[in-house]
């Protein structure tokens, strides 16, 4: 065999390995994609039906898929502390969401972008991705504002550690709840985030979600549900007038979704930087006020010591690198708003290119009306 013979058949050899590995990627991707799409409700509501089925029959109403567990003998108020069975409730609500979510954006908005005559493929699964998070961030917020306001720290940030561990390692049944459920919540947003149509900070979304759920995860398992309850709050409401914005402007409401921009860009400053950097500080600095260096007792609940809060600082701070990454891109939004009166979010891929074209003529027609 020649040397240009020899040449041909290694590059086709390695053609083919390219071809195969590609081909193979994209059935992994197509498959994911396929239980997403068509079996979503199936595989949620079966699993659904068996753990009720299973709590019902079997455990007699005491399945920690379904109940909450390690309520604290003897307590007046029934709380509950915090313990290894509360996986399994996590785990449960991972699942309702995967169901809920894909029922909401089918059943009830869906029809919504038939309403509005949005003919965009994409953009009626944007309306409806971005429409879902509008319903859970409303719930959630309400929820987390009226858990705090029946704590202490409510708007009081010293009660982050007076008392320390004792009441903060008992929580009522509507603190724990609330927490399990947001846990459920973020996890199975790590798994919405594999399938949805990947954006440009897609990278930065994985890190966000993941240092979120280790924060969640950490201040459960150490006692520090009031931050955690606090430093979601703030998160959340900023998200509410977010994704409103989005979907006012898929369903061409431009001025409302302006107005609605504009809240979501003075919230955003206030929770997001303001009160979350208040937070920040009570970790670092007032937390030293009411307890000692080294106040590491597991055996009773108590886990602070220097090490640990230089942990959760370090967490927070990246998110905070992340929110100020974010903010930049906002920033871009108010300047085409000023100067170009264009409001389209820097994050995202295209709008106006879908995969059947709708929607794509008339988007060029309005511009070649501005440019005569």
């Amino acid at each position: 065999m020649t040397m240009k013979e020899k040449t041909a058949n290694s590059a086709h050899v390695q053609a083919k390995t390219a071809t195969k590995t590609a081909h193979h990627s994209s059935t992994i991707s197509q498959a994911c994609q396929w239980v997403v799409d068509n079996q979503a409700v199936e595989w949620s509501l079966v699993l659904l039906a068996l753990i009720h089925a299973y709590d019902s029959l079997v455990a007699r109403k005491t399945s920690s898929f379904v109940h909450l567990k390690h309520q604290i003998p003897g307590d007046a108020e029934g709380r509950y502390y915090r313990g290894p069975q509360d996986i399994y409730f996590t785990l449960y609500w991972v699942i309702a969401f995967t169901l809920i979510r894909v029922t909401v954006m089918n059943k009830v908005l869906k029809p919504i972008t038939s309403w509005y005559k949005v003919r965009s493929s994409r953009k009626v699964t944007r309306f409806c991705e971005q429409g879902w998070l509008v319903i859970y961030y409303i719930l959630s917020n309400s929820a987390g504002l009226y858990v705090m306001s029946t704590q202490p720290h409510w708007l009081n940030t010293r009660h982050f550690w007076i008392g320390y561990p004792d009441g903060h390692r008992q929580m009522t049944a509507l603190m724990k709840t609330y927490y399990l459920v947001q846990m459920g919540f973020w996890f199975q947003q790590i798994f919405v985030l594999m399938i949805e149509e990947k954006r440009k900070d897609f990278a930065v979304m994985v890190t966000h979600h993941i240092v979120t759920c280790s924060l969640m995860v950490m201040s459960m398992f150490m006692n520090y549900t009031r931050i955690g309850n606090a430093i979601l709050c703030c998160m959340d409401f900023s998200d509410i007038f977010l994704s409103g914005t989005k979907c006012l402007r898929y369903l061409k409401m431009e001025k409302a979704s302006v107005a609605c921009f504009v809240s979501f860009f003075v919230s955003w400053i206030y929770t997001r930087h303001y009160l979350y950097m208040k937070i920040m500080l009570s970790i670092i600095f007032e937390s030293t006020h009411y307890l000692d260096n080294d106040n590491w007792y597991p055996e009773r609940g108590s886990f602070y010591n220097r090490t640990i809060i230089l942990t959760f600082a370090a967490l927070l701070a990246i998110l905070q690198g992340l929110i100020i990454y974010w903010f930049t891109l906002v920033l871009k939004i108010v300047y085409r708003i000023i100067f170009h009166s264009n409001l389209e979010d820097s994050r995202s891929d295209s709008e106006s290119s879908d995969d059947d074209g709708d929607g794509n003529a008339d988007e060029k027609s309005l511009k070649s009306k501005k440019t005569s």
